[in-house]
This record gives C-alpha cells, sequence and structure tokens, in this order.
C-alpha cells in the first residue's frame, strides 16, 4: 500500500463533494449518536451528574469534534473524523463517581494538555508511522469485525426487520452500490414503522444551553482520571485511529493531529467533556470507497460528518431522543453493514499484504479482538504490540 498522491493544488470543497460524501457524513453523525454517545447517560446515572451536565457534556464534544475535524481535513485533504475516546467513557462509568464534577473536569484539563504535549514529542509521531501496514490493516479489522457481529446478533432479536435491511443492501449492491447504505437507511426506517417497532413518545425542539464549570486540581482526580483517560485515548483511539487512514492509504503527519486534538480537548473540558480523539471505529464510513468514488476527495465526507455534529450540538437533547423512535436492531443493523466493505478490504490488506506464512497479522486480529485489559490498557494496544513483537522476531529469523 501506498500513500494517496497530492490532491490538485487549488482543490475545492464544493466542487470536490458528492451526494455520497454528504451521506457518509450523516451516516457517521447517526451512528455516532446512536451508539457511543448515548454511553453518556450510563457516566451521567453512574455519577449523579444533572441532566445539563450530561446535554452539555454532548454539546462541547459535537461542536468541537466537528469544528477540529474539519479543520483537519481541510488542511490535510484527508478524510480525518474527530471524536471523543469511547474507552474514556468506558472508564468513567466506574472511575468518576466519587470525585467532585469540577476535580474530573481538571482531570480532563489535564488529559488535553498531556495530548498535546504528546504531539510535541517527535519520537512519538515517527513510531505511529512505522507501524506496517498489514498490521494496521488487522487492527482495523479487529475494529470493525464486531461491528458485524452486533449486526448479526441484531438479527437474532429482530429477524424480520434486520433480515429485508439485509437484503436491501446486497440488492441496491448490484445495481446502485454507492447508494446501498442510504437504501439500508431508508429501509430500516419504512420496516420499523411497517413492523410497529417505532418508539413514538413526543419530543420537544430545544436548544441545548452548555454549563461551563471552572476546574480544580487533586492528585487524586489526576492519578485516577487524567493519566488513564491519556493512556486509553492513545492506545484505544489514536493508535487503531491512524490505523484505520493507513490501511485506507491516508498517512496524514500524526504530530498536528495530537496537537490539534490537545487544544480541542483542553476547550471542551471547560465545558464537562472528557478527550476528543482522533475517529477510530466511525472513521471507516468516510475513508471508504462508499464515501465518494475519487480517494482524494473523501476528505470531503469527513467534513459533512463535522458539519452535522455541530448542527445537531445545538440539539444535543432532541436528537438523542429522536433517534431513540428507531430500535437498537435498526441502528445496529445500519452500522455493521456499512462498516461490511471497510471488513473486507482490511481483511484483505491484513492478509495479502503480509509475507507469506507471517502470523504478525493474525496475531493482531486475535489479541485485539480478545477484549483483553492487562494493567488496565485495551486491546487493541496490546494487539498491535504483540503483532510487532511477532514481526519482528519473524524478520531476525528471515
Amino acid at each position: 500500500m501506498t500513500t494517496l498522491p497530492a490532491a490538485s493544488p487549488a482543490p475545492s470543497f464544493w466542487r470536490d463533494s458528492h451526494p455520497s460524501a454528504v451521506l457518509a457524513g450523516l451516516i457517521t453523525m447517526l451512528i455516532g449518536w446512536a451508539g457511543p454517545n448515548v454511553l453518556i447517560y450510563s457516566v451521567a446515572q453512574a455519577a449523579n451528574l444533572s441532566d445539563g451536565q450530561a446535554m452539555s457534556w454532548l454539546w462541547a464534544h459535537a461542536l468541537l469534534a466537528g469544528l477540529t475535524g474539519i479543520i483537519l481535513s481541510l488542511r490535510t485533504r484527508m478524510p480525518i473524523l474527530v471524536t471523543w475516546s469511547t474507552p474514556g467513557i468506558a472508564l468513567l462509568v466506574t472511575a468518576l463517581p466519587g470525585i467532585p464534577f469540577p476535580e474530573a473536569v481538571g482531570a480532563f484539563l489535564t488529559s488535553g494538555l498531556l495530548v498535546l504535549g504528546l504531539g510535541l514529542f517527535p519520537p512519538l509521531t515517527r513510531a505511529l508511522q512505522a507501524i506496517p501496514a498489514p498490521l494496521a490493516a488487522a487492527l482495523n479489522a479487529a475494529i470493525l469485525l464486531p461491528f458485524g457481529f452486533r449486526a448479526l446478533q441484531a438479527f437474532g432479536t429482530a429477524p424480520t426487520l434486520v433480515g429485508v435491511m439485509i437484503v436491501a443492501y446486497f440488492a441496491l449492491r448490484l445495481v446502485a452500490p454507492r447508494w446501498a447504505v442510504a437504501g439500508v437507511l431508508l429501509t430500516g426506517v419504512i420496516a420499523s414503522g411497517v413492523l410497529n417497532l417505532w418508539d413514538t413518545q413526543p419530543v420537544a425542539l430545544a436548544l441545548t444551553r452548555p454549563e461551563f464549570v471552572l476546574p480544580q486540581f487533586s492528585l487524586h482526580a489526576t492519578l485516577n482520571l487524567a493519566l488513564p483517560l491519556t493512556l486509553l485515548a492513545f492506545t484505544g483511539q489514536f493508535v487503531p485511529g491512524f490505523g484505520v487512514l493507513k490501511t485506507s492509504g491516508y498517512e496524514p503527519a500524526p504530530g498536528p493531529i495530537l496537537r490539534a486534538c490537545g487544544i480541542a480537548s483542553s476547550a471542551a473540558a471547560f465545558a464537562g467533556c472528557h478527550n476528543l480523539t482522533l475517529g477510530a471505529l466511525l472513521a471507516n464510513i468516510v475513508t471508504g470507497p462508499e464515501a465518494h468514488p475519487d480517494p482524494r476527495k473523501r476528505y470531503t465526507a469527513a467534513i459533512w460528518a463535522g458539519v452535522f455534529n455541530m448542527i445537531v450540538a445545538l440539539f444535543a437533547g432532541t436528537v438523542l431522543h429522536l433517534l431513540g423512535i428507531l430500535p437498537t436492531q435498526a441502528i445496529a443493523a445500519l452500522a455493521g453493514l456499512a462498516l461490511l466493505a471497510a471488513m473486507g478490504s482490511s481483511l484483505q490488506a491484513a492478509f495479502q499484504g503480509a509475507a507469506a506464512g507471517s502470523l504478525a497479522a493474525p496475531v493482531v486480529l486475535l489479541v485485539a479482538l480478545s477484549g483483553i485489559t492487562p494493567l488496565g490498557i485495551g486491546a487493541p494496544f496490546w494487539g498491535i504490540l504483540a503483532g510487532l513483537i511477532v514481526y519482528w522476531v519473524e524478520g531476525r529469523r528471515g
């Protein structure tokens, strides 16, 4: 795999954009809000946060992640998606209770500044760029496959709904592959209504009002929140996120992205939001061929995702309630089918790009899928580390 050549000297976003890029951006936003974003409720309940604090958290995430992704995509002409640290949310469900929220905000700010510092450390950025392409592809496949598994599990609980969506996807792939995911979304909405699976509770349109918090700092919050959040952001988001980009042929310089995310995270902290990072799971939607027929113009899909996120940030509570109308099985099926092509290309790149008989890529795949968390560090990090060790040992033997 080689890095894509540069686009035209003076590209225009409007000229480069395409209806499929708009759709990819919209689906990225929808899946993000229907999936990772709703996890904030788990944190809010565990830590006894108010609805205002939870909505402010979502507002800061969507607004600043969208803006940062737009800026980075325009500067690099690559599809750079920015989101929050999903592993960080999982940590906060258990680590945030008992810590005063101003101290948590201080820890969020500290973590953002630490990420900024990582972006100023050239050896770290060079290490990210040196990861072999087949191993990055295997890591990407491991990130994506659970979405496929969840789609199949959804079929087990709602076979008619998900079955219709699957048939629609493959039928459209034969005649209009660029619109297959759009067809799945429309099919899911219609089928949910026909099967009487909509949750038709009234939804009020209301602007989100952010609540800003003056940070406080404590050693307890630094050790229990700031340092683990930084480690999880790096190992659980940035490492696989750069792997996703590399698999798709994009190799941006890591330093500017780390620095931009660190600055955005520091600003978001004042509204009660934790780390903003490079997208990994959702990035496959804006980097794949269904986002745009021309790889040099897929940056527009990431920009549209940022635009939609900034719009929905203004109505965070309303959007979450609207997404709640669709059954969870429809959302799971949409995510799995939207990422199916990326799963195939990642697996192909992982095993065709590897040397004959190499076990490095299978090791990455198995370890990253295992879910192990030694030292509290996520499986994707251990997967790429194990794969690199095997890759090095095989090279020494060769």
